[in-house]
């Protein structure tokens, strides 16, 4: 059974319509449409709220595993209840912004005021390690409407390769930011916001890159949204 088979499957026994999938998910009507015919899979920014809606794990969506566990039941837990067997903790740096915008001076090397338990099937298939997986506030509007001020962005800590397009956390001359990567000729760099209509691109080339400090900090690999009543 592939990914579209199990997603449509779910939908049959719910009752769901494309149009319930694209009010649950925020996801376009082309990538649900995808997401049924099989063209496409759900991808890290959607897949959450997609097994919420179909009340299945992530795990069984991708990849059929533990099929038909229901989402329903919230367990109440804090620091002290025990991890589950199929659960990891990452450090989640509440004080710790990332700015999508201009940039925020702050002292990495901090230590994280709380924790967040994901389900170790979340990060196993996406190749992240626990030991590299952390979590911190993102501010700004930068990169609006992709990621808003407020939210919590999971970055991996092991991906600091360039894949053009997707969004990393990086640090400029100091300063603590989110951005979209693409890579340039001769080792350069682009450096693209989403709202690039405040936040004009940059340019660097590998010189630039080292005289200006330039390194990248992770791969942001999910981003949690809340909203406010």
């Amino acid at each position: 059974m592939e990914v579209a088979d199990r997603i449509n499957q779910k939908m049959q026994e719910l009752g769901l319509s494309q149009a319930d999938l694209l009010r649950a998910t925020g996801a376009g009507r082309a990538t649900i449409s995808g997401w049924v015919n099989g063209t496409n899979k759900p991808s890290a920014k959607h897949i959450g709220a997609l097994a919420q809606t179909l009340k299945v794990t992530e795990g069984w969506i991708l990849y059929g595993i533990k099929e038909n566990i229901i989402l329903d039941t919230v367990k109440v837990w804090d620091e002290n209840t025990p991890l589950e067997e199929d659960e990891v903790e990452v450090p989640f740096f509440k004080d710790f912004s990332f700015a999508c915008g201009y940039g925020s001076i702050c002292d990495i090397e901090q230590k994280p005021t709380e924790k967040l338990r994901l389900p170790k099937v979340t990060l196993r298939s996406r190749g992240i390690q626990y030991n590299q997986s952390v979590a911190a506030m993102a501010s700004g509007e930068s990169m609006s409407p992709t990621i808003k001020d407020g939210d919590t962005v999971h970055i991996d800590l092991g991906k600091k390769t360039v894949k053009d397009g997707k969004v990393f956390a990086i640090c400029h001359g100091g300063l603590f930011m989110i951005k979209r990567l693409y890579n340039l000729p001769m080792g350069g760099i682009r450096v693209v916001s989403d709202n690039t209509v405040e936040f004009p691109e940059l340019r660097l080339t590998a010189q630039e890159i080292v005289d200006q400090q330039f390194e990248i900090v992770g791969w942001i690999w999910q981003i949690a949204s809340l909203e406010n009543w």
